[in-house]
C-alpha cells in the first residue's frame, strides 16, 4: 500500500455495505471503482473501508486484576474467587480480535507447554483499517445507523488514536442501501459530525449496554462456576432470561394433562350456528372445570336437549361493526422465514436458504439480515421502476398498484440500521421451487402496499338461554383491497359463521375438545 495521504476513508460495517456504497458513489462523484485487497479503490483517491462487525473484543477477567490475583482466576481456583469478586472496571479494555477459524495449531510436542502454543492471527480487517485510517484527511464513518453500529465505528478510531468527535470525522447517516438513494443524499452533502450529540450519545448507549453486559455476565458467570466447580458455567444478560424461559416452557409441556370439555352447539333452522360460551358464576361447580368450561357430556347434551324443548332465548346483543386493515408491513428475515414455513410446506433453514440465494446470488430482494419491517420514505419514489420491473412476473398483480398511495411502511421514524425486504426490480432466472415461491411472497407483500385497504363487517350476535350464553360472529368483506394480492400470507382471526337468530333450533354438542 502507498504511504500517501487518502482524501477520504469511507468506513461501512461489512463488505456488502461496502459495495453498495461504492456503487452510490460512483454515480454520485462519477468515478470508477476498484477492488483492492481487504478494500474499494475509488478513481479520485478515496478508500471504502468494510469492517467485519466490531474490529475489537474486551481483554479476560484477569488482565483487570494484579498477578497474584489474575493467576486465581487463570487457574480457576474456586475456593479464592471471593478474593477478586465483583470485577467492575472503570473502562472495559479492548484488543484487536482474533482469526479463531483455523488459529495456531500445535504439535503433540508442544501441546503440553502454554507457552508453546502461538496466539490466531489478528483479523485481516483490523490490519487493513490499521494502515488506511491514520493517513486518511477525512474519515466518514458511514456505519449502520443503530447505536451498535455507531459504537463499532467510533472504538476503532478511539483504538487507533483517532477522537470520533474530531472535526475531520464526518457521519453519513443512510439506511437506504440502493445506490440512487446513496447517490443523492452524498450530492446533497447529507453529512453530520461524528460527533454530534445524536451520534455521540448512540455510542454512548451502545457502550453502557456493553459494559454492562460485560459486568453481568463476567461476574456470575465466575460467581456460578465457583459454586459448581464448573468452568462451564455461563451467565448473560439475554441468554439466562432465555434459558429459563425455554426451560419453563418444557416443564408445562412435560407437566401437560389434556382436559376433555364439550361445547353446546344450536343450529337454527335458519342456518345460524350459535357456540356455548359461558355460565357465568359456573367456574368449579359440578360439571365444569375452574375455568368454566363443561367436563360432563350428560351436562352439555341436557343443555342442547332444554333449548331444543323449546327453552326461550333472549338476543342480548346484535352488531354490526365496519374495520379495516391497512397493507401489512414488510418481511423482516425472522417473518419470511416463519411466513414461508406455513405457506411452503418447508423448514425455516430452507426458507433462509432460499432467501440468502434471492439476495447474494440472484440480487432479486435487498439485506435479509434485517430486524426492520419499515421502509425509508425516499423509497416511495422507487415503487414505479420497481413495480414495473416485475410485470413480467405478477402483472395481474401489479396492474391493480396505485403508486400514488402510501401506506405506513414508508416511516423514517421507525427505521433502524435496515429496512424490510423488498424486490429490488431485478426479476431473476433459474430459480428453484422455494426460492420462486420465497420470492414471490416478498413481491405480493411489497405490491400490497399500493392497494387500498382491506374493508370488512363484523357481525356479532349473543343470545342467552336461560343460564347459558351463547354466540355466533362472521366477517363480512366489504372490499378486498390488499387481500387481492397478500391475503394468502396473512392470517386473520377465523369468524364463526353466522345469520340472524330465529327461535325455531337444532342442536349437538362439540365432542371431546382438548385444552
Amino acid at each position: 500500500m502507498s504511504k500517501n495521504r487518502i482524501p477520504v476513508v469511507w468506513i461501512t460495517e461489512k463488505p456488502s455495505a461496502a459495495r453498495d456504497l461504492a456503487a452510490g458513489l460512483v454515480l454520485a462523484l462519477k468515478v470508477q471503482s476498484k477492488q483492492q485487497d481487504g478494500y474499494i479503490e475509488l478513481s479520485n483517491g478515496d478508500i471504502i473501508l468494510p469492517l467485519a462487525g466490531h474490529l475489537l473484543e474486551t481483554v479476560k477477567p484477569a488482565d483487570y486484576l494484579d498477578q497474584e490475583k489474575a493467576a486465581i482466576d487463570r487457574e480457576k481456583q474456586y475456593d479464592r474467587y471471593r478474593e477478586i469478586l465483583p470485577i467492575f472496571p472503570d473502562r472495559l479494555k479492548k484488543v484487536p480480535r482474533r482469526d479463531d477459524s483455523g488459529g495456531a495449531k500445535t504439535t503433540s510436542k508442544t501441546r503440553k507447554s502454554s507457552a508453546a502454543k502461538k496466539a490466531p492471527p489478528i483479523i485481516r480487517p483490523y490490519l487493513v483499517a490499521e494502515k488506511l485510517l491514520p493517513r486518511a484527511e477525512r474519515i466518514i464513518n458511514a456505519g449502520d445507523i443503530d447505536r451498535e453500529g455507531q459504537l463499532i465505528v467510533d472504538e476503532l478510531l478511539e483504538h487507533l488514536g483517532i477522537r470520533p468527535d474530531d472535526p475531520r470525522v464526518m457521519r453519513f447517516g443512510l439506511a437506504s442501501n440502493l445506490p440512487e438513494d446513496i447517490a443523492r443524499a452524498v450530492k446533497a452533502n447529507g453529512f453530520d459530525r461524528n460527533g454530534d450529540k445524536r451520534w455521540r450519545l448512540a455510542s454512548k448507549a451502545a457502550a453502557t449496554r456493553q459494559y454492562v453486559d460485560w459486568v453481568w455476565g463476567i461476574n456470575l458467570s465466575m460467581l456460578g462456576q465457583s459454586l459448581h466447580r464448573n468452568p462451564r458455567i455461563s451467565v448473560g444478560r439475554v441468554q439466562t432470561p432465555v434459558l429459563a424461559l425455554v426451560e419453563e416452557r418444557c416443564r408445562t409441556i412435560e407437566n401437560f394433562r389434556p382436559v376433555d370439555y364439550y361445547v353446546p352447539v344450536i343450529v337454527l333452522d335458519d342456518g345460524t350456528t350459535m357456540r356455548w360460551t359461558s355460565r357465568p358464576g359456573s367456574e368449579g361447580k359440578p360439571g365444569f372445570d375452574r375455568d368454566g368450561r363443561i367436563v360432563d357430556e350428560a351436562l352439555a347434551l341436557a343443555i342442547v336437549e332444554r333449548i331444543q324443548s323449546g327453552l326461550p332465548g333472549e338476543i342480548t346483543l346484535a352488531k354490526v361493526t365496519e374495520h379495516r386493515q391497512k397493507p401489512p408491513l414488510g418481511y423482516s428475515l425472522s417473518l419470511l422465514q416463519s411466513s414461508a414455513a406455513k405457506e411452503l410446506g418447508i423448514t425455516l433453514e430452507q426458507a433462509g436458504e432460499a432467501a440468502k440465494n434471492l439476495y447474494q446470488t440472484h440480487k432479486a430482494i435487498s439485506y435479509i439480515g434485517t430486524d426492520c419491517r419499515y421502509l425509508p420514505e425516499s423509497m416511495h419514489a422507487q415503487a414505479a421502476p420497481i413495480l414495473r420491473s416485475l410485470v413480467d412476473v405478477a402483472e395481474k398483480m401489479v396492474s391493480g398498484a396505485d403508486v400514488s398511495l402510501r401506506s405506513p411502511i414508508f416511516d423514517d421514524s421507525k427505521l433502524d440500521e435496515h429496512y424490510a425486504i423488498i424486490p429490488t426490480g431485478k426479476v431473476p432466472s433459474g430459480l428453484d421451487d422455494i426460492e420462486r415461491g420465497v420470492f414471490m411472497m416478498v413481491v405480493r407483500r411489497f405490491v400490497a402496499q399500493f392497494y387500498p385497504d382491506y374493508i370488512y363487517r363484523k357481525h356479532r350476535l349473543e343470545a342467552q338461554f336461560g343460564e347459558d350464553r351463547f354466540a355466533a360472529s362472521q366477517r363480512q368483506d366489504v372490499r378486498l383491497g390488499w387481500r387481492e394480492v397478500d391475503g394468502q400470507s396473512v392470517a386473520l382471526p377465523q369468524e364463526d359463521d353466522q345469520a340472524p337468530l330465529d327461535a325455531n333450533v337444532e342442536g349437538q354438542v362439540s365432542r371431546p375438545q382438548q385444552h
